[in-house]
C-alpha cells in the first residue's frame, strides 16, 4: 500500500490568460450598435463588466433599482455566497441610464429580454451576443463576458493595483487564485516595469 504522502502530485500550469487591450476595447465598442434596444442593452453590460470585474452570473442578478437611485457602489452576494462592494465608474453610470431610459417595462431585474411578457437576460443569451460581437468587431481573440472581467482585473494589475485589492475587487476567495491568474509573466508588463525603473 502507498503512502499518500510519497506521491507527487502534478503541478498546475500557470494560466494563460486572455484579455483584450485598449486598442480591442475600442473595436467592440464600436462594433455595438447602440440605436437598437438589444444594442444598447450590450451596450450597457459591457460598461457593467468593464467596470466592475463582475461574473456574468453576478451581472445578471442585479436589479434595476440600484441605478435608478443612481447608486455608485452596490454590495453584491458572489460566488460561495461571499459579500464584496463593487462600484460602477461614471461611464458605466451613463450607459446603464441609457439603456433603463429605454425600457418601457416595471421588472425589477436589470437586464431583461426583448420579447413579451419581458424575462431576466440568460447567460446562453449574452454568450450568444459575444459571439455576433467578436465576428463584428473582428476579434480574432476569444470574446466572452469572462474575458471582460480578466480585462478588468488586468488593467487593475497594470495601472499598479495591489493583488490583495484585486483579490477583493474580483471576489476571490483565496489570493493564490488571483495571484496565479494575474501575476504570470507578461512580458510587455516586464518591459514596462524595466523602462519605468
Amino acid at each position: 500500500c502507498l503512502d499518500p504522502a510519497q506521491l507527487a502530485l502534478p503541478r498546475r500550469p500557470i494560466p494563460n490568460v486572455i484579455y483584450l487591450t485598449n486598442e480591442e476595447i475600442q473595436r467592440v465598442l464600436d462594433a455595438t450598435n447602440v440605436n437598437t434596444y438589444a444594442g444598447i442593452r450590450l451596450r450597457a453590460l459591457i460598461e457593467l463588466l468593464l467596470s466592475t470585474g463582475l461574473r456574468i452570473s453576478e451581472a445578471l442578478s442585479l436589479q434595476r433599482e440600484v441605478f435608478e437611485v443612481g447608486a455608485q457602489e452596490a454590495e453584491i452576494v458572489g460566488k460561495g455566497k461571499r459579500k464584496r462592494f463593487i462600484f460602477f465608474s461614471p461611464r458605466c453610470r451613463f450607459w446603464v441610464r441609457q439603456y433603463l431610459n429605454r425600457r418601457i417595462d416595471d421588472h425589477a431585474a436589470l437586464f431583461v429580454t426583448t420579447g413579451y411578457p419581458v424575462q431576466p437576460c440568460r447567460r446562453e443569451d449574452v454568450h450568444r451576443f459575444f459571439a455576433d460581437l467578436k465576428r463584428k468587431a473582428g476579434i480574432t481573440k476569444k470574446l466572452t463576458p469572462h474575458i471582460l472581467r480578466h480585462t478588468f482585473c488586468t488593467m487593475l494589475r497594470n495601472n499598479g493595483a495591489d493583488i490583495s485589492h484585486i483579490k477583493d475587487l474580483a471576489g476571490h476567495q483565496d489570493i493564490h487564485t488571483t495571484a496565479r491568474y494575474y501575476l504570470g509573466k507578461d512580458k510587455e508588463v516586464l518591459r514596462e516595469v524595466v523602462e519605468r525603473c
